[in-house]
């Protein structure tokens, strides 16, 4: 079920059209913006920087604005990634890549996130077959890879 917005709360501020990865949002700036549902992926990139509180999400919440340290993103676990590319398919945002010279996997090395270009949709973590990708808030990343034995570094491309 696609994301909605409530036009009544919509301040036409456009940061979610600009948002969106798929041009689903579109309106005029000042006016009421829309969602064509046959273009959502359900991502909610719109819904965590929408002031408004406009934002439906596929569940009927009401979407919420979240500081850049709890906004989802997508965090790659070294030790389970074996480099097969599926996440890097499946993302809309081109925020993950695989990299053979960051001492992954021979075959295509491992994935890698872009963090200013994840939104934490999950779609990665949804086909990864091997729990190599988890999305999680973004202030918890330091914590999760430590306690798996890895430098933020490593398993971020950052």
């Amino acid at each position: 079920m696609p994301f909605k917005i409530i036009a009544e709360n919509c301040s036409g501020c456009a940061a979610c059209e600009r948002r969106c990865p798929t041009g689903a949002i579109s309106g005029c700036k000042g006016g009421a913006f829309y969602v064509e549902p046959s273009f959502c992926i359900d991502c909610a990139a719109c819904g965590v920087i929408c002031p408004g509180g406009a934002i439906i999400d596929a569940f009927g919440n009401r979407t919420r604005v979240l500081k850049k340290a709890q906004r989802p993103v997508a965090v790659i676990h070294p030790g389970n990634c074996n480099g097969c590319g599926v996440c890097v398919n499946v993302c809309p945002f081109d925020a993950v890549h695989l990299s053979p010279t960051n001492g992954g996997p021979q075959f295509l090395g491992l994935a890698e996130v872009t963090g200013g270009r994840c939104v934490g949709c999950a779609l990665c973590e949804d086909v990864c077959g091997w729990e190599g990708v988890s999305v999680m808030a973004n202030e918890e990343k330091a914590e999760f890879l430590d306690s798996i034995g890895y430098a933020e570094e490593l398993a971020t491309g950052a």
